[in-house]
């Protein structure tokens, strides 16, 4: 399952993380990301990628320390989607988008503490779209099973919006798995499978949208998408 990784500044900038490498923090030339700042070691913190899909923050033993979610780490921590990272006086948030996902999205997501760039040259959060989205983005080849999946690994509560078809359709979902569809007005399994047959063009995802008062699917997330997949394949033949 693809999932892109975004570090987000204060400053509003997002650097992209690349799995399978390391990213050293600090203030000496050479590092992946520089700090200017007076609190800041030369080398003084490293994101490392774990092969079972995750980020690891590690302190370099560093002069002021390193801190997760506001407690300074005394051994290797691992990142979790939305934690938030602070090196010196510089704060970051790493955040997990699906495939087509819009890092200019997350800048109303960005933590509020310092306004200094300390990422260098990244993706510009000036224009941000559908104002109020956790983040947006354009289904890609993938389609709406492919985002679904994204929200089943992620364990995302909250709305998906998909905009720019026929009709505006909705996902809402619990901890990943979804519990109630609409697109036009078919609901539920027939909604999912209209979707995935003719995806939207774009996504929004509101993480603190209101639960539904409705519930139309009932499963786990594998077995609704197992679902889908079945009714798909039923209808190539």
């Amino acid at each position: 399952m693809n999932v892109d990784f975004y570090l987000l500044s204060a400053a509003r900038r997002a650097h992209r993380l690349r799995p399978g490498r390391a990213y050293s923090f600090g203030r000496e030339e050479g590092v992946d990301i520089l700090l200017q700042d007076a609190l800041a070691s030369r080398r003084h913190a490293e994101m490392r990628w774990n092969e079972g899909g995750y980020w690891l923050v590690v302190d370099l033993n560093s002069r002021n320390g390193v801190l997760v979610n506001g407690k300074r780490i005394t051994a290797e921590v691992r990142m979790g989607d939305g934690d938030q990272l602070q090196i010196g006086g510089q704060v970051y948030r790493l955040y997990l988008l699906p495939p087509g996902g819009d890092p200019g999205s997350l800048g109303s997501q960005a933590p509020q503490i310092s306004n200094l760039e300390t990422m260098g040259p990244g993706f510009s959060l000036n224009d941000l779209q559908q104002a109020g989205a956790t983040f947006t983005g354009v289904v890609t080849s993938g389609g709406v099973m492919e985002l679904l999946q994204f929200f089943q690994v992620t364990a995302k509560s909250g709305r998906l919006d998909l905009s720019g078809g026929k009709t505006t359709s909705s996902v809402w979902m619990k901890q990943g798995t979804p519990f109630h569809a609409a697109s036009g007005a078919k609901l539920g399994i027939d909604a999912l499978v209209d979707l995935a047959t003719d995806p939207p063009p774009r996504f929004s995802f509101h993480a603190d949208a209101a639960e539904s008062e409705g519930r139309t699917l009932q499963g786990s997330a594998q077995g609704i998408l197992m679902e889908v997949a079945r009714i798909l394949d039923e209808k190539r033949k």
